[in-house]
């Protein structure tokens, strides 16, 4: 019987573990406030790769985008909005990270063809900036006033299609993008609906830590 439970022992944790492992490797878990204080959108099926959450606070809305990067080297990830679903006529802020440093960016998809132009002050309306790289994710906040005198930095109180993407840079640049999504409806930021899908994984290990938890207690009942 001795044999028997280390036997069980051993299981558990391996079995453990590898559950623990598959989550990591999925991604970031999903915020908890998103649905409630908190609007989100980001592909959270099984973990997250990338999660933008917002809140509406008075003047403005303020963000936090997070995502998983490939490596500490110069990097850029941003969020656009645009009312037709295109990167097209986008209206784009994004977080850049140089040498380890992290910096806010206002730009502009051009309505026609792929060019992203920085506008004319890049951090008008920008404001309380916190950012930080850690275990190859990405986290940046900041709050963005709703309105702007310049005409590519859009008006928050309009209900958008959200697009999201990533990238590399060179020499403080951003280079084309190397991964994208967007949303499927338009989204108001003045709300806190919860677009950010569910984390499944949650379900299965839950119901494994059940059956094994009773499988112990009759294993040791015996």
């Amino acid at each position: 019987m001795t044999a028997i439970k280390t036997t069980y022992a051993v299981l558990v944790i391996c079995i453990l573990c590898l559950l623990i492992s598959v989550n990591l490797v999925n991604g970031f878990s999903k915020d908890s406030t998103c649905g409630g204080t908190h609007g989100c959108w980001g592909d959270c099926d099984g973990g997250c790769s990338f999660l933008l959450t917002w809140m509406s606070s008075g003047s403005g809305v303020s963000f936090k985008m997070k995502t998983s990067l490939s490596s500490n080297a110069d990097q850029w990830a941003g969020f656009g909005i645009s009312t037709s679903a295109s990167m097209q006529n986008a209206s784009v802020s994004s977080c850049l990270m140089t040498s380890g440093s992290l910096a806010p960016e206002n730009s502009y998809n051009a309505a026609s063809g792929n060019t992203n132009s920085v506008v004319s002050n890049p951090t008008d309306g920008l404001s309380g900036l916190s950012a930080d790289f850690t275990n190859s994710i990405m986290t940046c906040e900041l709050t963005r006033s709703n309105t702007n005198s310049d005409p590519e930095v859009f008006d928050l109180t309009t209900d958008y299609y959200i697009l999201f993407a990533k990238g590399t840079l060179s020499g403080g640049t951003k280079n084309q993008h190397t991964f994208t999504d967007k949303t499927n409806v338009l989204v108001s930021f003045q709300s806190t609906q919860d677009l950010a899908g569910s984390v499944p994984i949650i379900k299965p290990f839950t119901s494994i830590l059940i059956m094994l938890s009773v499988f112990q207690i009759v294993l040791f009942s015996m």
